[in-house]
């Protein structure tokens, strides 16, 4: 099936298509986008595009993983909409594509019409007053192979920090042990990050000083004084030891620094909101929170809050990225981004869009209308914004 671009905003160069979303998927470049949010079919048969059973989701699903998989490329981010009976079902086929599931957002839509009828009807379950939304991360740099992380902290454990293990054998062969060295600086603990592996840091210039005096005063004799480092001696003392120490780790930091800025950057990005967590209470975009056509009528079946894709959106993606929305229905993410472009052009993010418009109503019209300005419904107080203020 064909895909016809109907739209490219000025503001970000998001793309909106109307036609079949594999068709614009098999145009995108690889690793082209950090961040897919995958909302189609939930298998509860309220469209004609919504004919499955739950049993189907996977197969079909199956495809546009694929796709999403290789535009995402290495590092990036995956949000899957659905029932939880239909993620259940969905959720093998996404980590048999080496996604890391990392949590599962709940939509909590308050309903109290709802409550009321199933216990004045006799329900024989809950009433549902939930979606799901799973989220997935995948990272180019595995932990095991990652420089930044086998250099660890400061390159404690590594090979390459020599100065970690020529400590410990320095105090070693003084014949004390490594309670003593907290004694000698007067803590309780801090000789670990000095003499351990883990969380390793070079003493400061005082604390090294403390070291030397404590060993010369209690060590075995010795003619080289104790932490005075072999190159330096006898030519230099103690202040040229440390000096040759801090250049040593200065250089190893550097390195260590320089890998993390690497590995930071390649892995996709997480910011967590203020007092967000995975449970998202929102009252369902209904009635007037609907977005509508020309003529009034209410659009697709399964509007979201405008507030979940930028909430998405910003959390998992940087700004000058790409974000992959498959089923555009109402255009939600394209509209959000453009939002978040107009609030502040320094934070714009790129969303490609596709929608079908295949049962006969023009979704992308009136969503096309909202991302240029021309809002389709009034204000609603209770479409709470990420950060405070209307949606």
């Amino acid at each position: 099936m064909s895909a016809t671009r109907r739209h490219v905003s000025d503001l970000t160069g998001s793309e909106v298509w109307q036609g079949d979303c594999r068709t614009v998927a098999a145009q995108m470049p690889d690793d082209s986008c950090s961040l897919a949010i995958l909302d189609g079919p939930y298998a509860m048969q309220k469209a004609d595009w919504d004919r499955l059973q739950v049993a189907e989701l996977p197969e079909w699903y199956r495809p546009h993983l694929e796709d999403a998989d290789r535009i995402c490329g290495g590092s990036a981010s995956l949000y899957f909409w659905n029932t939880a009976e239909g993620w259940a079902a969905v959720h093998p086929v996404i980590l048999s594509m080496g996604w890391t599931f990392r949590g599962l957002i709940v939509w909590h839509k308050p309903n109290g019409a709802a409550i009321k009828h199933a216990h004045e009807e006799g329900a024989r379950h809950w009433p549902d007053l939930t979606e799901v939304c799973a989220f997935y991360q995948r990272e180019a740099w595995a932990p095991s192979t990652c420089a930044g992380s086998e250099i660890a902290y400061a390159a404690g454990a590594d090979d390459r920090n020599w100065i970690r293990p020529w400590l410990g054998a320095e105090w070693t062969a003084a014949g004390l042990r490594r309670k003593q060295a907290d004694e000698a600086l007067e803590t309780n603990g801090m000789a670990g990050h000095y003499f351990g592996a883990s969380q390793w840091s070079l003493p400061t210039w005082d604390a090294y000083e403390k070291l030397s005096t404590y060993a010369a005063a209690h060590g075995l004799p010795r003619d080289r004084p104790y932490l005075v480092h072999p190159s330096c001696w006898p030519a230099g003392g103690l202040r040229a030891s440390y000096d040759h120490l801090r250049a040593s780790y200065d250089h190893l930091r550097a390195e260590y620094d320089h890998l993390r800025a690497e590995y930071e950057a390649s892995r996709p990005t997480f910011t967590c909101p203020r007092g967000v967590g995975n449970v998202w209470t929102h009252l369902l975009v209904a009635g007037p929170r609907r977005l509508k056509n020309a003529g009034g009528g209410a659009l697709h079946p399964c509007q979201k809050p405008l507030a979940f894709a930028e909430r998405m959106i910003r959390a998992s993606s940087r700004p000058g990225e790409s974000v992959w929305a498959p089923f555009g229905g109402t255009l939600r993410e394209a509209v959000a981004a453009e939002r978040i472009a107009r609030a502040d052009p320094k934070e714009a993010r790129r969303v490609i869009t596709a929608e079908l418009n295949q049962d006969g109503v023009d979704y992308i019209g009136p969503a096309l209308r909202q991302m240029q300005g021309h809002g389709t419904r009034k204000v609603d107080p209770q479409q709470v914004g990420l950060f405070g203020g209307p949606q």
